[in-house]
């Protein structure tokens, strides 16, 4: 019996070894890695890190390059912001022998799209003058106003069939009477007045050219060249100075003169040259203003260039750039930035007396220069300001209560301060006692209805007994877990905003603890639902033929003022193009104001059999006023007409709207103020 016994504990204590090194030897195994490499979103986007390996007590932090592109949450949650590309990096924090330990896991590619609204590029086709000129088809003389049959027009040089008689002829509104630009005054005589910031975060995307948004710096190394947006447009015979600071690590210097934009880059201007400044040293700091002369009335961007043809720069750091445009003041088409929000993320919500946590703001746009950090009740707890960085802030609890922790954060956004204010509440308990501190994560910050969201709760410690889910609002449902208590899924019905919490009671070393984490969700319409075409995109418009066109300008306000000379060709039209679209049974609602206009809608790809124009989806409609509205369905499809591969038309690829005169003789204008496609017709604003 002894025997047997003995066997019995030692084959007990066998198992228990064995199970033991097994553990070890899996969790030793267990390795971090970033599962989630590249990212690609559209604006209002979101999207999860994955991140396998996770190891308990250790803390993941995310953080983005530029937060203008793309912002990440604690939890890792991408969230595009608006179109551009920017990376995310990601590490792992953990104590080990009582010291902090950083790795870095890696980084992201993160690539936003601005959904369905980009539009490529359209590119005129401008014929030989022997070639019949291509242009809508004019009705013909029995067509009825409203739409109808098309009769292609005959040889460019006859006159097109007048457009049928109206019973009630639309009014007329006369142009104004164009204002005459007035002549600059000579180069000697225009002088600088107020610098403005340049929008630094905004420089070409160029390998070799990195923005740091911390210090709004731009290191620049091995670059042959790059552009900085002006913000406007420079007029021809204006004059612009600019205000350049920074550090020439290499020996080379640099160059610097006016182009048209990014994609181009024309020399629109005089040269200026660094080495040609009294005193230039390189290596070494510098502080140049000079002046540029533009050539054109299309110079949009600040080109920075190479010493001389064919040499890189080399090492540059650029610390500032101000610009005066003072011809331009008042008339620029750049509007004010909007205020930006900011946002307090704490390390935990609750701590015990004598315990700290840490605090961080940050910013939708701009750059951080200040923050004042402030506690409303110091007996509760205190707080000191990181002497590293100002944007993160230490918080100390004192005794037991709870309190709120501000900090009030001065923001400069494309050269405006903002002052903003937030603030976050902060829960002390008495020392030793068990904290919970429960989160939620992968909480999005907004659904587009209809669709679901995954949640799950955590907390810092201790083994969750139970979970208490709720939701507060009628816009969405939530439905828990049967078998894991901690997950719940979020669905929603309507758009609207609900509250969603999870009540966790935890239990450790005898100890019971509860908390409630909350989060709010914004249910919102898909973004698709509205499609407003940019038509403002100067290199978008497209108009027809050759000879007398109409002309178009941008307006202040985006909007886009058509005039047809008196001399303008029948039928002449401006196209403002877009990338194709399925729109089938979608609205389209085209608000402007001024002369009554021809208007119809193309396809992207398909052509006209006669003369190779994209194929006309819908039947055109003659002398409509405006807001004029038509819906995408059978009564408005073109179908009569056969595309050159032998299909007839729809409304899977709309890829354009066509705005042209008829047979008037008089000079008149249109001012197209919107373009946008509707889904549901309960969202068409009313008159």
């Amino acid at each position: 019996m002894k025997l047997r016994k003995a066997m019995a504990v030692a084959l007990a204590g066998a198992l228990v070894l064995t199970t033991f090194a097994t553990g070890t030897t899996s969790e030793a195994a267990k390795k971090t890695k970033l599962k989630t490499k590249k990212v690609s979103i559209y604006v209002k986007g979101k999207k999860k890190i994955s991140i396998t390996g996770k190891k308990a007590k250790h803390k993941y932090t995310f953080t983005s390059k530029k937060k203008k592109i793309a912002k990440v949450s604690k939890k890792g949650v991408i969230t595009g912001v608006k179109a551009g590309k920017t990376t995310i990096t990601v590490k792992d924090t953990w104590k080990q022998k009582g010291k902090k330990k950083t790795k870095k896991l890696g980084t992201i590619k993160v690539t936003v799209k601005k959904k369905k609204t980009v539009i490529p590029k359209v590119t005129p086709q401008v014929p030989a003058p022997q070639t019949p000129v291509p242009q809508p088809p004019a009705p013909p003389t029995t067509q009825d106003p409203n739409g109808g049959g098309v009769t292609p027009p005959g040889d460019a040089t006859q006159t097109p069939t007048a457009p049928p008689a109206k019973t009630s002829k639309p009014p007329k509104t006369q142009p104004p009477t164009p204002v005459p630009t007035p002549t600059p005054p000579k180069r000697e005589d225009q002088v600088a007045t107020t610098y403005a910031p340049a929008n630094m975060a905004e420089v070409e995307k160029v390998d070799g050219v990195t923005y740091d948004p911390e210090t709004g710096s731009i290191s620049v190394k091995d670059v042959e060249q790059f552009c900085i947006p002006l913000g406007y447009t420079v007029k021809n015979g204006h004059a612009i100075w600019v205000k350049i600071k920074g550090k020439m690590n290499g020996e080379q210097g640099f160059r610097s003169w006016l182009v048209n934009d990014m994609a181009n880059k024309t020399t629109l201007s005089d040269q200026w040259e660094a080495k040609n400044e009294e005193g230039f040293q390189a290596p070494g700091e510098f502080d140049y203003t000079f002046q540029l002369l533009s050539e054109s009335d299309d110079v949009t961007c600040l080109l920075i260039k190479g010493p001389v043809y064919g040499t890189n720069i080399d090492d540059l750091l650029i610390t500032s750039i101000e610009i005066s445009y003072p011809l331009g003041e008042g008339g620029s088409t750049k509007p004010d930035p909007e205020e930006p929000t900011v946002n307090m993320d704490l390390e935990k919500h609750t701590i015990t007396a004598g315990s700290k946590t840490t605090a961080e703001v940050s910013a939708s746009a701009g750059q951080i220069k200040e923050v004042t950090w402030s506690v409303e009740d110091e007996t509760i707890a205190t707080v000191e300001k990181d002497a590293q960085d100002p944007k993160k802030a230490t918080i100390t609890g004192v005794k037991a209560g709870e309190t709120k922790v501000t900090a009030e954060v001065k923001v400069n956004v494309e050269g405006k301060d903002f002052t903003v204010t937030t603030e976050k509440d902060l829960k002390v308990a008495e020392e030793g006692a068990l904290v919970v501190n429960a989160s939620i994560e992968s909480a999005p910050t907004e659904v587009i209805v209809g669709e679901t969201a995954e949640l799950k709760v955590t907390v810092d410690t201790g083994t969750i007994e139970n979970v208490v889910w709720k939701v507060e609002g009628d816009a969405a449902t939530i439905e828990t877990d049967s078998v894991e208590k901690v997950k719940a899924v979020l669905k929603t019905v309507k758009v609207g905003e609900v509250t969603v919490s999870a009540t966790v009671t935890v239990k450790k070393d005898g100890k019971t603890a509860t908390d409630t984490a909350k989060v709010t969700i914004n249910v919102i319409k898909d973004p698709t639902d509205i499609i407003e075409i940019d038509i403002a995109n100067t290199k978008n418009i497209a108009i027809s033929g050759w000879g007398q066109d109409p002309t178009y300008e941008i307006q202040g306000d985006g909007s886009v003022k058509i005039t047809w000379g008196s001399d303008a060709a029948n039928y002449r039209f401006v196209k403002f193009g877009f990338e194709g679209m399925d729109l089938t049974n979608y609205w389209c609602v085209i608000d402007a104001e001024g002369h009554y206009a021809n208007v119809d809608i193309q396809d992207a790809e398909k052509k006209e059999p006669s003369y190779g124009n994209p194929l006309s989806v819908t039947k055109p409609a003659y002398g409509v006023t405006f807001p004029y509205t038509v819906k995408l369905d059978d009564a408005a499809l073109n179908a009569d007409v056969t595309a050159q591969d032998g299909t007839k038309a729809d409304y899977t690829n709309v890829g354009g709207v066509n705005i042209y005169k008829g047979t008037e003789t008089e000079e008149f204008s249109l001012t197209v103020k919107s373009i946008k496609f509707y889904k549901y017709e309960e969202d068409i604003p009313k008159a």
